[in-house]
């Protein structure tokens, strides 16, 4: 059994090593080749660990050789746009000014109910407030709504509000997290400062704090949690 947990550990840090080391994507937006590869690491992680009596390495060889292979093919795929045509396709129109077209739903085995559900997740009811529908290479629907149809921004009333900036952690469940802080310029000093500011007055008490690059301060108590 100590054999078996050890093996499964090693296996499992092999894995996570590969994944991170090849770059994965969410899953959702995996593309063919890199969803197949997902696929066979995960039944190549599985070889040793089922059976005790297959070398470690009888496993971790394959999945180190699947793993570098998908890395070169990617690279290939960054300079050569034939090879990423060929192993990740390209993107399809499906809606042109509000209509479907029925040639390359059936190219794409596609029904119009489900571009329709891929319409509602963007938050889109009416087939007439598309431009143009697109279907890219990693499954996903992208909708371009014409011009009308465009949700209203501030630039458009000729307003120009203040930039939020981008929120970055700083303490969570009390705990600093150093290199956030020193992205922002910030010490350990200048946390204890706001905390105190705020009638906190050890880093334990406080739940979640944030900083964005404008200065935008957001502080939580460990009891708000609740």
């Amino acid at each position: 059994m100590f054999l078996l947990f050890i093996r499964t550990l090693l296996v499992y840090a092999a894995v996570i090593g590969g994944l991170r080391f090849t770059g994965k994507r969410q899953l959702g937006e995996l593309s063919t080749s890199e969803f197949a590869v997902t696929i066979l690491v995960s039944e190549l992680a599985s070889i040793p660990l089922q059976d005790t009596a297959t070398p470690l390495l009888g496993g971790i060889v394959p999945l180190a050789t699947l793993l570098a292979v998908e890395v070169l093919l990617s690279c290939l795929c960054r300079k050569s746009p034939g090879i990423r045509r060929i192993l990740c396709g390209n993107p399809c129109i499906v809606i042109r000014n509000g209509k479907f077209d029925p040639n390359m739903l059936r190219l794409l085995r596609l029904s119009p109910e489900d571009v329709l559900e891929g319409l509602r997740m963007q938050g889109v009811s009416r087939m007439e407030d598309v431009l143009c529908g697109i279907v890219e290479t990693n499954g996903q629907l992208s909708v371009i709504l014409h011009a009308d149809r465009q949700p209203l921004t501030p630039s458009d009333c000729l307003l120009h509000p203040d930039e939020t900036g981008m929120a970055l952690v700083l303490v969570s469940e009390g705990k600093i997290l150093r290199r956030n802080m020193e992205q922002l310029g910030r010490d350990e000093q200048w946390i204890l400062q706001q905390c105190r500011r705020r009638g906190i007055s050890s880093l334990k008490d406080v739940y979640l704090m944030t900083l964005d690059d404008q200065n935008n301060l957001f502080l939580q108590r460990q009891e708000e949690s609740v």
